[in-house]
């Protein structure tokens, strides 16, 4: 009985096909939440998914939303009405696209084989999977003579559109008048099939392209509908993630920006907070199971929204945005989810965005000082610094004048003196220094680390090898040491280094340069007493094998020469002068 129900259902649904326009809200009083549930329940019974295969039951789901009105604009997700509308549509699109992308009916019947297999996980989250999985396919087949429409009905063997092209015209306009309600309704819940739909819109761009006169795309559609995908990547559960990451690249494509530009790609929207909030839910999710980690390149698309719609009143949501998204390109970085260099450049991507945000063109009233702590301490918290001390320490040293690595070094550390700059123009000096006070000693380890770096095993300094290296690192030297004065702690860093050339372990091995109890170092070199050491073992290690630099037998007496004890950061500088040599 419920199965006739359903079917009976969807028949009626789809006697409005031919209404769009038409229709009025009386016509549809016969349909109810009811009728609309019982068809939804086809998805969960794998003997009636056959019945969401009616083209003309996504037409009338189409002419159904188009009723709903809320003072005479057409808002059809202000309602649960108009949503369940929309998400049977979804589920005749996927099944459709299924069934079109094997030999007779193997990939849906195969679909829905594991639906029912799968007791653990709910049936429209597996039928939703099997969609992304055939989406991937068809944006993966990238040769010009492969014809991607014909599993919409859209190619020149189709007999019929499984969609005609004015119904989906009207369907991107109903989403885009009411985007607002709508990305509050799917952030209520999970849609699932979310990749047909933008399959459908991507293909309509150049279907729309071809029919005009001259031909050739539709740039306000074309931005229209990019915004809706950028907007359904904020909620998409993870399995609609390769697809929809791919798709988006072809509509910036189409609009000719590259993220990371600086280029506003959208107009700002009247629900900016939502769109905010949004970003920090899918980033921080409470349903893991559904919401993994994002990708990082998906991130670095889904800032350019913010971007977009940054603006006076949501400040207070910016700490909130850099500690979550710092934190995800640590998880990126220190797991190698990507091949370095795109590691590399996104977080170069990453803080173009952060600087973006905070530039003063895209907010109309000054940052209250309690928000400038908030903001600083969650760059201080998320270890932001670190990640790109660590991230600029994996550039390569090596990179040749005409190589795309050298590229990525200059690019990358141009967006870190640029965001850093920024981020010290936006805040008081005062809040600065005390929210960056903590980071004084890391500071002085990586200074050190990097120093080392560039005169570590360097038999021939004259080399156009060793030249390029030093080139290098004095330029991330120089960089880090800018890092330290923008964010108004040079005071506290010569602080410092008075305090561990008194107790810091010299010893580039050793594991707790500050030792037990952060006591320092208890002994030093005998001869040169210059070099203080955490132990013996430390001290013993250093004048034997050096570690990362030369032993110390070797240097005792230049160290000797070039530490004065009663002016440690002259004697650090004369160092660095004498290893550069």
């Amino acid at each position: 009985m419920p199965r006739l129900l359903a079917s009976s259902a969807a028949r009626q649904i789809g006697s409005y096909s031919d209404r769009i326009g038409t229709l009025s809200s009386a016509d549809t009083e016969q349909v109810t939440i009811s009728t609309l549930e019982t068809v939804l329940k086809m998805a969960e019974d794998g003997d009636t998914y056959k019945n969401f295969l009616s083209p003309d039951l996504m037409g009338g789901c189409i002419a159904l939303m188009q009723t709903i009105k809320v003072s005479a604009k057409t808002s059809p997700f202000s309602y649960e009405y108009g949503y369940l509308c929309f998400r049977i549509l979804l589920f005749s699109l996927g099944t459709y696209i299924l069934l079109g992308s094997g030999p007779g009916a193997d990939i849906l019947e195969l679909a829905i084989d594991n639906m029912f297999r799968a007791r653990d996980i709910e049936s429209p989250l597996v039928f939703s999977s099997h969609v992304a999985g055939a989406i991937r396919v068809q944006t993966q087949r990238a040769a010009p003579e492969f014809d991607h429409d014909s599993i919409l009905g859209w190619g020149p063997s189709s007999k019929r559109a499984l969609i005609p092209p004015e119904h989906v015209k009207i369907l991107v306009e109903i989403i885009w008048e009411d985007r607002a309600n709508w990305l509050k309704a799917l952030m209520s819940t999970y849609t699932p099939a979310l990749s047909g739909l933008l399959f459908l819109f991507w293909r309509y761009i150049y279907l729309d392209a071809s029919r005009a006169n001259p031909p050739g795309p539709d740039g306000k559609l074309v931005k229209r509908i990019a915004e809706i995908h950028f907007r359904c990547m904020l909620v998409a559960t993870s399995d609609q993630g390769g697809p929809l990451l791919g798709i988006g690249d072809e509509l910036c494509e189409l609009m000719g920006i590259t993220p990371g530009e600086g280029i506003q790609m959208f107009p700002k929207s009247p629900d900016s907070q939502t769109i905010f909030e949004a970003y920090i839910r899918r980033l921080d999710p409470t349903d893991t199971r559904i919401y993994a980690p994002p990708n990082i390149l998906l991130v670095t698309i889904l800032l350019e929204l913010l971007v977009s719609n940054m603006g006076s009143g949501l400040e207070g949501l910016l700490p909130s945005v850099f500690e979550v998204t710092t934190r995800r390109f640590w998880t990126a970085l220190t797991s190698k989810e990507e091949v370095q260099t795109m590691l590399l450049g996104s977080i170069g991507m990453m803080l173009e965005h952060y600087k973006s945000l905070l530039q003063p063109k895209s907010r109309t009233s000054v940052i209250s000082l309690s928000v400038q702590k908030e903001i600083l301490e969650s760059l201080a918290r998320s270890d932001l610094l670190d990640l790109v001390a660590t991230a600029m320490l994996r550039l390569n040293s090596n990179a040749d004048e005409n190589g795309p690595d050298l590229d990525l070094n200059y690019n990358f550390l141009k967006s870190v003196q640029t965001t850093f700059e920024q981020i010290s123009a936006s805040h008081s000096p005062a809040l600065l220094e005390e929210c960056f006070r903590d980071y004084a000693p890391d500071w002085v380890k990586v200074q050190d680390y990097i120093a080392i770096r560039w005169i570590a095993m360097e038999s021939n300094k004259n080399t156009a090898q060793a030249i390029r290296r030093k080139r290098h690192y004095e330029t991330c030297n120089g960089i880090w040491d800018l890092i330290a004065q923008l964010l108004c702690q040079k005071d506290n860093i010569e602080r410092e280094r008075k305090s561990l050339s008194r107790r810091g372990c010299q010893f580039l091995r050793c594991h707790d340069p500050l030792g037990i109890d952060r006591k320092g170092a208890l002994f030093a070199c005998s001869n040169c007493k210059a070099v203080p050491y955490c132990s013996l073992r430390c001290q013993t290690c250093d004048w034997v094998i050096g570690g990362e630099r030369d032993p110390h037998r070797g240097t005792c007496k230049q160290f000797a020469e070039a530490f004065n004890p009663t002016d440690v950061v002259a004697s650090f500088t004369s160092l660095l002068k004498l290893l550069g040599s």
